[in-house]
């Protein structure tokens, strides 16, 4: 039980980092949909000016190049998605792409990655104990080690002197066959009827106990030297205490997770931030390259530049937000909290079948289904 628990915590694990990963590849290509929609619309902006006689023909160019360049980046971000979503639908169904419904269906993804404006403080001490509590590897070390423990009280058994009583009772029949002699006037044999013999005598003898016999023996068996069981006792205990050492590495490297998550979210959620401020700051850059061009104090290269720096620093972004996720859920799985924070039942996992109704889909634009690549 507690193996498979652990293959379905590893399991729900694996399957939420694909899932995040789809999410940010989905955010990937709105990404390049809007840089894409910003150089359509820098093409016609400049197709005006270049029809007034404000600015050169090479401006249309350049703008026309920026659109095939965004293009072409959408299309890697859609090609992406679509990868994502064969790999994470063969992790979800048993026949994977091979049935055709399910190599036509698409994933469509209903959560966003929300990050909290404040995140909650729980000391690493009670993670730490909790995660010792509730991880199934360390209690599979638990019960190998009572395992052991019943293993050297065996062996230490085979060091004892053991002592048999045996007691033995049984009836006996004399009877005989039937004497076909007569008997004599006066003898034994004509006074006690067991000497006339027959089956019928004998079954009489038995259930009457006439003839009982009584037997106690005693087997005494002191071991001395006994080096073959000496040589099992410790090894036992060598064994023993080779997995107490393993018990408390295991303990040690659960701490070692758990301190390694909290640092993930951490350092996850500071690039995030990081992210989020460049973003800003490179779409006010491209607000005022925009502004300076309708003044004729800057040009159109230069908003070319600025838009691809806005559109790498939503890409960073888009890429911290899905770096965040995935710390959050190692942070789950180092405190064994994963199925229990995600709502996902050992009992159903083991059944195949899940009883609950499944949640409401949100109604998804159009817009949000990925287009096949041309």
């Amino acid at each position: 039980d507690i193996t498979f628990k652990l293959q379905v915590e590893t399991t729900v694990a694996a399957v939420m980092e694909l899932y995040w990963d789809l999410v940010s590849f989905n955010e990937s290509v709105q990404v390049a949909r809007d840089a894409l929609t910003a150089a359509n619309r820098l093409l016609e902006d400049n197709r005006k000016q270049v029809e007034v006689g404000t600015l050169a023909q090479i401006e249309v160019v350049r703008a026309e190049a920026e659109i095939a360049s965004s293009e072409q980046t959408l299309l890697v971000a859609e090609t992406r998605t679509l990868q994502q979503e064969t790999i994470l639908k063969t992790a979800l169904s048993r026949t994977g792409v091979s049935n055709p419904a399910i190599a036509a269906a698409h994933i469509i993804t209903t959560d966003r990655i929300q990050i909290p404006a404040v995140e909650p403080v729980t000391p690493i001490q009670d993670m730490t104990a909790l995660a010792i509590s509730s991880r199934p590897e360390l209690a599979q070390s638990r019960i190998q080690l009572s395992n052991q423990e019943l293993t050297i009280r065996g062996s230490k058994n085979a060091l004892l002197p053991t002592l048999d009583v045996v007691a033995n009772l049984s009836n006996s029949g004399l009877a005989g066959q039937i004497n076909p002699l007569p008997a004599l006037p006066g003898t034994a044999h004509s006074n006690t009827a067991f000497f006339i013999g027959g089956y019928g005598t004998v079954l009489s003898q038995l259930f009457a106990r006439n003839f009982p016999n009584y037997s106690v023996g005693v087997n005494l068996n002191i071991p001395i030297r006994n080096r073959a069981a000496q040589a099992q006792v410790i090894s036992d205990e060598l064994t023993y205490r080779q997995q107490q050492l393993s018990l408390q590495r295991l303990e040690n490297q659960v701490r070692v997770d758990v301190q390694n998550g909290v640092i993930g979210v951490s350092q996850a959620r500071a690039g995030y931030q990081a992210a989020l401020k460049a973003q800003v700051l490179q779409a006010q850059t491209l607000d005022a390259e925009q502004k300076k061009l309708a003044l004729g104090a800057s040009t159109i290269y230069n908003v070319i530049l600025a838009e691809r720096d806005l559109v790498t620093a939503q890409s960073n972004l888009v890429a911290a937000e899905a770096a965040y996720s995935k710390a959050k859920v190692e942070l789950d799985r180092a405190t064994g909290q994963i199925l229990y924070n995600n709502n996902v039942s050992v009992d159903e996992a083991a059944k195949g079948v899940v009883p609950r109704p499944p949640s409401p889909i949100p109604a998804v634009p159009p817009a949000a289904l990925p287009r096949q690549p041309r």
